[in-house]
């Protein structure tokens, strides 16, 4: 391979590369954001000005707390996981505590994935296994030598090409170019792997490579949301972060405007001779005018104040805006008094809410259980568990829950199993967070009774 082509990226990649730059620094705000040069300068700006001003802006950061949210959502309950046959292998118990071989267990380890997959609309994670051998099972358990997850973000993913199947027909990876350090990429095919070098003028060298026999490339894409676009997802704030350097933007005007108005410009006359060539104008120069003009004398010519309210007007909108294109207007018109919707409004907010969760819930689990099949594959196995993420994320109030639950236990329906279930969903929309022995005692204690 030469330097060239292990430099060559997809030309997906060149078409995205910018957008996922763009939204991961609008996740984490601060420095980063401000080293991205989102605050552009004005036309008639001097260098020094936009400078100082790009040094003391401030980001209000809404996609954060947007992409915090909905990841806190999906995972208040934890998943449903049957393991199979590999509940009770030694080496997969340590993978559940210890998942990346950095300390994080299995499940925090595919929470901070979704969190990233919220953020970029798709990640990628790697299923690998460390090249150490082990002669018995006795040995790898003693050594921990066990397949371990790692996280690939799509700027770290270079390349990629799809095959067909020879006999299914079904599209499937074919290769994998990663990034793993800024002189090293690695190569995964369907049989192995090559882990590449290139120096700065130097060509690219082989300096290491393994095989496999997966038949497979041992990679899962979770995705945030389909775009219909192969490697390409839809990232939860794709249109929040525009919106959010919109308000990057105005506040630094603002902020601008108040510090010009806070300190006026004094105009003075010119001398004969002087003041004609050309001088650039601000509030912090001093601007020179014809001393033989009639009424003329020094004054302190102060800029104008009155955009500060539109540009308030402007911000205002564009939260409201943020709210509603992240589905939680409802939370914005609890926080503002002022501002009154109808609960049919609100409802089909929280029914749109509803259903991105869910989409989400059905994509973490079908990556979930793919890693899973290809942990098992490295050991020789088949998985043969079940994953059920919980996809009831309905945000009504609990209040109206129990007043309905308890406004038909006095209906008159004669059923005795009838109002058992309804005692049981009383008694679980009440003290939700019991542990699930106490769940199935309770629900025992209701089951078993005879009288209502």
């Amino acid at each position: 391979m030469t330097r060239e082509e292990l430099a060559s990226t997809h030309p997906l990649y060149a078409e995205f590369i910018d957008e996922w730059r763009f939204y991961i620094r609008s996740y984490f705000g601060g420095k980063m954001y401000r080293e991205g040069d989102y605050l552009l300068q004005h036309p008639f700006e001097s260098s020094a000005n936009y400078r100082r001003r790009k040094a003391i802006s401030y980001y209000y950061n809404y996609c954060g707390p947007v992409v915090d949210i909905f990841v806190s959502h999906l995972f208040r309950k934890d998943a449903q996981r049957n393991f199979g046959s590999l509940a009770i292998d030694p080496l997969f118990n340590g993978f559940l505590k210890d998942a990346d071989l950095d300390g994080n267990s299995f499940r925090h380890f595919m929470r901070e994935a979704q969190r990233f997959a919220s953020i970029y609309g798709r990640v990628s994670i790697i299923v690998d296994k460390p090249r150490a051998l082990a002669s018995t099972k006795a040995e790898a358990e003693e050594a921990g030598i066990r397949p371990y997850v790692t996280l690939v973000t799509p700027e770290n993913l270079l390349d990629w090409s799809y095959a067909r199947m020879p006999f299914s027909g079904r599209p499937a990876l074919d290769s994998v170019k990663i990034k793993e350090s800024e002189d090293t990429c690695r190569v995964w095919t369907r049989d192995g792997w090559e882990l590449w070098r290139s120096k700065r003028d130097s060509e690219a060298s082989l300096i290491d490579s393994g095989w496999h026999g997966l038949n497979e490339v041992p990679m899962v894409n979770l995705y945030n949301k389909q775009s219909g676009i192969r490697m390409a997802g839809i990232s939860d704030i794709q249109d929040i972060a525009d919106i959010n350097k919109n308000i990057y933007y105005l506040c630094s005007d603002a902020k601008e405007i108040i510090e010009n108005t806070a300190f006026p410009m004094l105009a003075i006359p010119f001398s004969k001779g002087e003041g004609m060539e050309e001088r650039e104008v601000g509030p912090r120069n001093i601007l020179q005018f014809d001393p033989a003009e009639p009424n003329s004398k020094p004054y302190w010519l102060e800029a104008p104040h009155s955009s500060l309210t539109e540009i308030r007007e402007w911000v205002r909108h564009d939260i409201t805006e943020i709210y509603r294109i992240a589905k939680m207007g409802g939370i914005k018109a609890t926080e503002d008094s002022g501002r009154v919707r109808s609960g049919a409004a609100l409802e089909l907010e929280y029914q749109q809410l509803y259903s991105t969760l869910s989409e989400k819930a059905d994509n973490i689990e079908q990556a979930e259980a793919q890693v899973l099949k290809l942990w098992a594959k490295w050991e020789g196995k088949n998985f043969d568990g079940v994953i059920d993420y919980p996809d009831d994320f309905s945000l009504k109030d609990i209040d109206r829950d129990l007043k309905n639950a308890i406004q038909a236990q006095s209906a008159r329906v004669d059923s005795v199993t009838f109002k058992k279930e309804l005692q049981k969903k009383i008694a679980l929309s009440v003290l939700p967070k019991l542990d699930e022995e106490t769940k199935a005692r309770i629900s025992g204690e209701i089951a078993g009774s005879n009288g209502i």
